[in-house]
């Protein structure tokens, strides 16, 4: 969810010294004959909040614009006069400003919604979206050219879109005017692609908030289901700017900013059973399995080590010949993100990005393109290991971040069941592997890994050792059978943890060549035998975790907060006195709604809807005491 704004960039303090604002006609004849009923009040006081909303009906646009500016400014941060606001009927006349000609109108009121639609609360989403505010929000996209208000209209869509039901709303009604008026003209692709000069950054770097926005907008839609994605993938131009907007980043080695982990994130949603989902995938299916069966015996696949021994070429992988066809045409659209060009964008973020986010959804990229019987998922297993990607995905393992390390393991399962990639994943990858299951003793600290992730770094184990004697000697070598049968003793495990072990130390006992071994390093046939169903063993040796892909992030608990709030202004002004002239409010009275806010976690820009608003009054209000609110 995009962070709140405060509604305005300035301190203002009214006092008897304030010089005159020349104000509007209308505005300042209204507030003359409130005046003239009865003699100068000597102070004033904070509207009350119904008062308040109804100034948001009011026919003049300088009374309606600055009441929107007023709850902008007192939503920030503040869930329940968020609420009371939704309960008062303010949000339909905050949308129905939306369409209002004056800039100064329509900019305040999408603030106050800005601020209204922040946070876990989805009633005031819903709200939004029963009263046609998508709809407004796409017209006033459509119609402006204000940068500050782009970024405002953005931001709204974005917080709306983390709410489930408001998904294919904005799917539906703002999916095109996304694509068309922010991701296509600012991204850079069309320039680019038309054999312009290339820059590291967008087009415009000033539209870099709007940018994210979008994207993170449409990371969260992409989580929906298959209707959305199919929509997403078949949408002119977004995935083209995308791939263009990443490949920029990685060309100037900006890879850990917002805009490229919402871009990745969602380029890795929408390959979420692309295999199955794009138009006439049935020709991509594979008939019969392709290179799934043991790798031959006198075929050298190395890609893990750059050493070279005397006399001899590098044994990196290099030398596999890939079969790929030639196209014809160019690549476009939803194709680009299937093509086996695709994998050198992952690895360069596998390579470059410290943001685990990144890492999380490069990694989940490649296994969902790896998932199904696909011949496009066949090239990119094979280019994965000529560009090193088999050895960087390995070392990942060993990072901190508990969802990386899954990520690692599930993608790293699914190259898997290419037969060359198993062989070397055997050699190289189990003791990294292992080195994630529980129990490693003082010399292997253990680490505090989530069920999901030991359940797919057993998936893994299993895929790799299931037909290599040499990867159960790795497995051996490595502890990883004092894990495995510890995880199978251990009452605090899961019974899919407990299948999942049972399954790989069937496998190891499997090989009649190691038990000899393994009794003599004291272990026995009933250490191998578990007491849980395991998944049937004629599918483990042939991929039998293939059609494993990663579910979008949204789907998988990752609720998407990405850009936190500014912090609040202190309120060392008179909160809208105007208002108490207009409103004939009653006195004696003080708002007393909670406005305690929370910290703040980062800055971004606010949205400038006060200003030049509380001036124009100010000849009006010149009897206004200062006040701390």
């Amino acid at each position: 969810v995009l962070g709140e704004h405060v509604g305005a960039g300035d301190m203002f303090y009214w006092g008897a010294g304030a010089p005159l604002a020349q104000g509007e006609r209308g505005s300042m004849a209204s507030l003359d004959s409130t005046l003239r009923k009865g003699p100068p009040p000597t102070s004033w006081r904070q509207p009350e909040l119904p008062e308040v909303i109804a100034m948001l009906n009011y026919r003049l646009d300088p009374v309606k614009s600055n009441a929107a500016a007023y709850l902008q400014h007192l939503t920030f941060k503040n869930d329940k006069l968020k609420s009371e606001v939704r309960r008062l009927k303010g949000i339909p006349a905050l949308v129905s400003m939306l369409d209002n000609p004056k800039k100064e109108v329509h900019h305040a009121a999408c603030g106050a919604l800005k601020n209204i639609s922040y946070g876990r609360d989805p009633d005031n989403k819903i709200a939004i979206k029963n009263c046609d505010g998508i709809p407004a929000l796409v017209r006033l996209l459509r119609k402006t050219r204000d940068q500050d208000l782009t970024d405002t209209i953005t931001g709204t869509l974005w917080n709306l879109s983390s709410h489930d039901s408001v998904k294919m709303e904005i799917v539906d009604h703002a999916l095109h005017a996304l694509s068309d008026e922010v991701m296509v003209p600012h991204s850079g692709w069309e320039r680019g692609s038309d054999g312009g000069e290339e820059t590291c950054k967008p087009r415009h770097l000033e539209w870099e908030t709007a940018l994210t926005n979008t994207a993170g907008c449409l990371r969260n839609v992409s989580s929906e289901r298959s209707e959305a994605r199919r929509k997403l993938r078949e949408c002119s131009g977004l995935v083209d700017s995308l791939m263009y907007i990443v490949q920029s980043q990685i060309n100037c080695k900006d890879v850990d900013n917002k805009l490229v982990e919402n871009s990745v994130c969602l380029l890795r949603n929408l390959s979420y059973q692309v295999h199955r989902e794009v138009p006439g995938c049935e020709r991509y299916q594979e008939t019969v399995p392709v290179n799934q069966g043991p790798a031959p015996a006198n075929q050298k696949t190395g890609c893990f080590s750059s050493r070279k021994g005397k006399g001899r070429k590098d044994d990196d992988g290099t030398a596999d010949t890939i079969d790929i066809p030639k196209r014809t045409t160019p690549a476009k659209g939803y194709e680009l993100l299937f093509q086996p060009e695709v994998v050198r964008v992952y690895t360069s973020l596998l390579r470059e990005s410290k943001n685990p986010s990144v890492l999380e959804a490069s990694a989940g990229a490649i296994q969902n393109l790896c998932a199904g019987r696909w011949t496009y998922g066949c090239y990119i297993r094979a280019v994965m290991r000529q560009e090193k990607g088999l050895p960087m995905m390995t070392e990942l393992l060993a990072h901190g971040n508990d969802r990386v390390v899954r990520a690692m393991s599930g993608a790293l399962r699914n190259l898997a069941i290419d037969a060359r990639n198993r062989e070397l994943l055997g050699k190289h990858a189990v003791p990294n592997l292992v080195a994630n299951l529980p129990g490693g003793g003082q010399s292997q600290p253990v680490r505090a890994l989530s069920e999901e992730t030991v359940v797919s770094v057993l998936s893994t184990l299993a895929e790799v050792v299931g037909s290599s004697v040499d990867a159960a000697k790795t497995l051996r070598s490595s502890q990883g059978i004092e894990r495995l049968v510890l995880i199978n003793k251990d009452g605090n495990r899961s019974d899919r943890e407990v299948r999942g072990a049972g399954l790989v130390l069937q496998i190891v006992w499997g090989f009649k060549e190691l038990r000899r071994t393994l009794e003599k390093d004291g272990w026995k046939k009933s250490d191998f035998v578990v007491n849980v169903n395991h998944p049937n063993s004629s599918s483990r040796s042939n991929g039998g975790y293939e059609d494993s892909s990663t579910l979008p992030l949204i789907d998988r608990g990752k609720s998407l907060l990405p850009s936190p709030s500014i912090p609040s202004l202190s309120f060392q002004f008179p909160a809208l006195a105007f208002l108490y002239v207009v409103s004939s409010l009653t006195r004696g009275r003080r708002n007393t709604l909670d406005d305690t806010l929370e910290p703040a976690d980062s800055d971004t820009a606010p949205v400038k809807t006060f200003k030049g608003q509380i001036c124009v009054l100010t000849s009006t209000l010149a009897y206004a005491q200062e006040h701390n609110s």
